[in-house]
């Protein structure tokens, strides 16, 4: 199977001059991690999410073009898909850019999401597969509400994460929400990085822009479960917790992609 069965021609696109604002708009509006950046009808390079979010200013005069980086991964129609895939899940690329072969032109985009809508559709994933035989339990990274954003921000930075679990607790890690950086971006926080959270002003905390209450599986539902809540919810991760409402774990796209792959 080739990857032109996944790719998404009307996934939106930015040119090198547009306003570095447009494509905050566009992450904001449609909660996306990438977008590509185009000059007629040629693969520039691309934005991601991390680079908008280091915008001082609504009315930043900064272009697309200052924030654009070269693909780690681009493909063609005529890839396989399974090679393809493993290759984003290896790079913990979510969204990759694909070009014709023949003409050089740029003709959209592949998601470990397609795939698992793919997948999904063809009925690829073994039955009876638990949650459990996938989640990520070490190490278990969440944060509390009153963790301030600068903080959170850092690790997202320093963990490549782009979303934690917010517990009630380190003792009883009681879910209670999600912050991710799609929550930072839709509450109009910038230069997180630069933010502290000392000062004549109390910084903004986690629980002034975190996602309540957050879906979660149980370690006992199968991976389809879990996979149509990524899907319907267009969400990157899902919080895994037990009877209690305790986090025991977590799965994220590239998880639910190693099951098909397997």
């Amino acid at each position: 199977m080739k990857v032109k069965l996944l790719i998404d021609s009307h996934y939106p696109t930015v040119s090198p001059d547009d306003p570095l604002t447009k494509a905050r708009a566009l992450m904001r509006d449609i909660g996306l991690r990438m977008l590509p950046i185009v000059e007629e009808d040629s693969l520039y390079g691309v934005i991601k999410r991390e680079s908008v979010l280091l915008l001082t200013s609504t009315r930043s005069t900064a272009t697309v073009r200052d924030a654009a980086d070269r693909p780690r991964l681009i493909f063609r129609p005529d890839d396989d898909m399974f090679e393809s895939v493993r290759a984003m899940v290896e790079f913990d690329e979510w969204y990759s850019p694909v070009v014709d072969e023949r003409s050089g032109k740029y003709v959209g985009v592949v998601s470990l999401a397609s795939f698992l809508g793919f997948m999904l559709r063809k009925g690829r994933l073994r039955a009876g597969m638990k949650v459990e035989e996938i989640m990520t339990t070490s190490p278990l990274e969440y944060v509390l509400p009153d963790e301030p954003i600068s903080r959170v921000w850092r690790r997202m930075v320093e963990l490549q994460i782009s979303g934690f679990p917010v517990v009630r607790s380190a003792k009883t890690l009681e879910l209670i929400g999600m912050i991710t950086q799609h929550d930072l971006l839709r509450r109009g926080y910038t230069r997180i990085e630069l933010e502290s959270p000392g000062g004549p002003r109390r910084g903004p905390r986690v629980k002034d822009a975190m996602t309540t209450p957050a879906v979660s599986v149980s370690p006992d539902d199968e991976v389809v479960r879990v996979v149509e809540v990524l899907l319907d919810k267009e969400i990157g991760r899902v919080p895994v917790t037990d009877e209690n409402s305790s986090l025991v774990g977590i799965v994220d796209r590239s998880d639910a992609v190693k099951a098909f792959l397997r």
